[in-house]
């Protein structure tokens, strides 16, 4: 009867695609809350939250874009569980949090019982729109457009850096690989600074790379090694010089986590290529509470907060030279 209890839990994750924090996210309270918006891609309506901090200055401000997981992931669950509205009204920029075509995202494995992949949904087109409307209705620096996102989420932020490089400047994926098809093309027109964030003992997107999901659950694709997908970007960028890398302090001994982070000399205008390699960690975010149980997904670090340390990444990415 044990076994059959996991059986049922891992299938329920599953459906989930694992990463739909909601658990944890119900009992949060969010004092900023963004406003829900629609708009027409392709014949098909899609949604998102945008939160603008009403005291913004005249300045423009920076964007940034937050996926969700796919699955039963959603965009208010995101808001929520991330906290990132705190953050953008204290450091001053926009959030985004879009919805995936019935909760994924086309980022480009090509998995046959997934709609968005199915489909072929043009999400770049998408979040093109996205920037397009936003821009309309806020100030938004164009030379400072940022993704991030988790698992399903952090795959797509590799597929927008891959194909829409003349929008994006930075992308910073949390325990979500490169897909291999994205990566046999991979060539952006303009260098994206990068920014991994990944736990070494992530049962469903492995860092060594191959097939995405639980060994005994239903495949859903195939990413490359964590290190490959880097080199990539390292490749592209023209950063051909040793990183140097560090353990940063561990501040919860009882998460069982250190982290390693690794940042490489600046490339073509100034790009950046930074990584956070988590030792035991899962398929978590760090510093925001597990969703599903420890024996599912893994543990979670606490030893720095993710949300604050991609902001901190993004802000310090140099302006894009050549912005759309």
């Amino acid at each position: 009867m044990k076994k059959l209890s996991v059986a049922a839990v891992c299938a329920v994750v599953l459906i989930a695609e694992f990463t739909s924090p909601q658990t944890a996210t119900a009992q949060l309270f969010l004092r900023n809350r963004g406003e829900e918006k629609s708009i027409v891609v392709d014949g098909r309506s899609r949604s998102f939250v945008v939160y603008s901090s009403k005291g913004q200055s005249e300045a423009p401000l920076p964007l940034v874009f937050v996926l969700h997981g796919g699955g039963s992931g959603s965009s208010r669950q995101l808001e929520r569980f991330t906290k990132f509205n705190d953050l953008a009204r204290r450091e001053g920029f926009i959030t985004c949090y879009p919805d995936g075509y019935e909760g994924n995202w086309n980022d480009g494995r090509g998995v046959s019982f997934i709609k968005a992949h199915s489909e072929n949904v043009d999400d770049v087109r998408f979040f093109r729109a996205m920037v397009e409307l936003v821009s309309k209705e806020s100030k938004v620096d164009q030379s400072r457009i940022f993704a991030t996102g988790i698992s399903n989420g952090g795959f797509m932020s590799h597929r927008l850096a891959a194909d829409a490089s003349d929008v994006f400047s930075a992308v910073a994926p949390i325990v979500g690989g490169m897909a291999i098809p994205i990566g046999e093309s991979f060539n952006p027109t303009h260098p994206v600074s990068l920014f991994v964030i990944q736990g070494e003992a992530d049962p469903l997107v492995p860092y060594a790379g191959g097939e995405v999901g639980y060994k005994l659950g239903r495949k859903r694709g195939k990413l490359l090694p964590t290190t490959t997908s880097i080199q990539k970007y390292l490749a592209r960028n023209g950063i051909r010089d040793k990183s140097k890398s560090k353990i940063l302090p561990d501040k919860d001994p009882d998460d069982g986590t250190i982290t390693e982070t690794r940042s490489w000399p600046v490339g073509e205008g100034g790009s950046k290529v930074q990584f956070y390699s988590i030792r035991n960690g899962g398929h978590t975010w760090p510093g925001r509470p597990l969703y599903a149980p420890e024996r599912l997904i893994g543990k979670v670090s606490n030893d720095f907060d993710a949300c604050e340390e991609i902001w901190k990444f993004f802000k310090s990415c140099p302006p894009r030279k050549h912005a759309r």
